[in-house]
């Protein structure tokens, strides 16, 4: 007895949409024009290269291209730039069976006796088509062994061969394979032709897809049209014929972009528990917080070129970049840490921490203030732009008025008269003081503040007055501590100083004159002259012993202290 059993076997006839719409011309082609036209015209002037190198990211048509480009050699009317697709040929090197168009894994067939077969292949001719095309995929793969195996056949290849290179790492590429081929570099798709392509497919494939879903469809496909076409049918297998917004953020954990631009200004605001409440929302939606952190990167570099192109300034420059370079950190560390959320709430709260911190110009310039007595306001929890100190008059300058009320009757109405037909004197004479006893006692004042900043302003000596610039002439000695970087902000407050005492302003223009001496301190000069003794025993006060110890007691040291809740740490080196 026999027994006949039947079976039957379903037909697949389904496609994915990366094969069922791959191109099959140059013209097929989105995104690589440059690629596409140079080919078509290398194929028409029969210009045609011993080996070629295609170059870029996955899914971006490199395979692709490389098909084409051997339908085009091969075709039965060919070589031509425009392959018919309809010949066995044509049809065969589409779908990878061709005899003459070997596709090749390198990262399978990467050894030296796989390289070697092929050299002692490529020495007979093509069964049907003028070329015999090697296409080696992933060439990086070979190893050291096999590209040398391969460099002597791949520079004098036979006449009817051709070597067709694809990779992702082209720096893995041996620079001696690299200079015996011509290399196209394939670039990322730009969005919104993906966004195109995704929509003819759409029209069809007789779907309903909205615009929105997708835009957000070929920006989550980051340049790759082979991604976009396989995340365009798992939306088609998830939601049948309408594909909206909304699904495509929840199939794939997308971040609305409006949601990206709270996180950010929740960080600009210093809000640390809405930023932490938007990355626990996110989280429990189920969002991919690798890709919020990407967008997050993205939207805070949108800002800084915003800023730099004359936009609104929310945020200082500087920290946005420092946002940056935090977050991508952030960024690279998920990738090889199991809890996502953790890594990106730490990375929330540094950042906070990173734009409350106060860079050191923003010190320089709270400490040069304070020269002249003007004391910062306290700092709120964390300011967006930073804050210019707010100007008090310090309680020490309390004798000043004193010494203007003797010098009042001598700039009484009366005199001006007579001294108004000097050139510039008139405009010095008629304040309340003149300017050489004005700077006799801002130098003082100053001197008592801080020594050891503005010690040095007691020798100078105050010359003239020349086209609204007062002179004060120093010795060679001061330059150095005239170039200090707190003078700028010294010099604006001398001349504020000045505008007050004279009534009229005058700029301050410092000499340095090589035969001046420094001149002897009053306490000093009052005291008779004789013993040498006796001076250096009035001077020693003058003179710190212990240079540290002094700096630590510095008033403008102290009120900083005070100011920025700071220690100071002392280092030997």
């Amino acid at each position: 007895m026999s027994w006949a059993v039947a079976f039957s076997i379903p037909s697949v006839s389904y496609r994915v949409f990366a094969r069922k719409y791959r191109p099959q011309t140059f013209a097929e082609v989105v995104g690589q024009d440059h690629i596409t036209r140079t080919l078509q015209n290398a194929v028409n002037a029969n210009r045609l290269a011993q080996a070629y190198l295609f170059v870029g990211p996955r899914g971006i048509g490199k395979t692709s291209t490389a098909r084409i480009l051997a339908k085009a050699l091969n075709c039965v009317n060919g070589p031509t730039s425009q392959p018919c697709g309809e010949c066995d040929v044509c049809k065969e090197i589409a779908e990878g069976r061709n005899l003459d168009v070997i596709e090749i894994d390198g990262a399978s067939n990467n050894g030296v006796e796989n390289i070697r077969d092929l050299r002692d292949n490529a020495a007979y001719a093509p069964t049907r088509g003028p070329f015999k095309i090697y296409l080696i995929d992933e060439v990086h793969m070979l190893s050291t062994g096999a590209f040398n195996a391969l460099l002597k056949t791949l520079e004098e290849p036979p006449a009817h061969v051709k070597f067709i290179f694809a990779t992702t790492e082209a720096q893995k590429v041996p620079a001696t394979i690299t200079s015996r081929c011509q290399r196209f570099d394939l670039r990322r798709i730009p969005s919104d032709l993906i966004q195109k392509h995704l929509l003819y497919i759409a029209e069809n494939e007789k779907i309903t897809l909205d615009a929105d879903a997708a835009d957000a469809i070929a920006h989550g496909a980051d340049g790759g049209l082979r991604d976009a076409e396989s995340m365009l049918d798992q939306m088609v297998a998830f939601c049948g014929e309408r594909i909206t917004m909304n699904d495509v953020m929840d199939v794939f954990g997308f971040t609305p972009r409006e949601v990206v631009a709270n996180l950010a200004q929740a960080l600009f605001a210093a809000d640390a528990q809405a930023a932490l409440g938007i990355v626990a929302m996110q989280s429990e939606a189920g969002k991919d917080l690798s890709r919020l952190t990407a967008e997050l990167i993205g939207h805070l570099r949108d800002r800084l070129v915003a800023q730099a192109c004359g936009g609104e300034i929310e945020i200082p420059q500087t920290k946005l970049l420092e946002l940056i370079e935090h977050f991508g950190g952030a960024e690279s560390a998920m990738k090889w840490v199991a809890d996502k959320k953790l890594q990106l709430d730490v990375a929330v709260i540094k950042a906070l921490h990173l734009l409350d911190e106060t860079s050191l110009t923003d010190v320089i310039d709270a400490l040069s203030g304070l020269c002249s007595g003007e004391v910062p306001a306290p700092r709120p929890a964390r300011p967006l732009v930073p804050s210019r100190p707010v100007e008090l008059r310090s309680p020490e300058p309390a004798p000043v008025p004193k010494a203007v009320e003797p010098k009042t009757p001598v700039s009484t109405p009366a005199p001006l008269p007579k001294v108004a037909e000097p050139t510039s004197a008139p405009k010095v004479l008629e304040s309340r003081m003149d300017a050489p006893t004005s700077w006799e006692k801002i130098a003082a004042e100053f001197a008592k503040n801080s020594f050891i900043r503005f010690g040095w302003l007691r020798d100078g000596v105050f010359d003239r007055v020349e086209d609204g610039k007062g002179i004060v002439r120093f010795p060679v000695s001061a330059k150095d501590s005239a170039s200090s970087i707190f003078m700028e902000q010294g010099v604006k407050d001398i001349e504020s100083r000045f505008l007050k005492d004279l009534g009229k302003p005058l700029r301050i223009v410092f000499e340095f004159d090589d035969q001046l001496e420094p001149e002897i301190p009053e306490e000093i000069r009052e005291e008779p002259a004789p013993a040498p003794a006796l001076v250096a025993e009035v001077a020693a006060p003058a003179v710190p012993v212990d240079p540290m110890e002094d700096f630590l007691n510095d008033p403008l040291i102290e009120k900083a202290l005070e100011i920025f809740k700071g220690t100071l740490q002392t280092q030997t080196i």
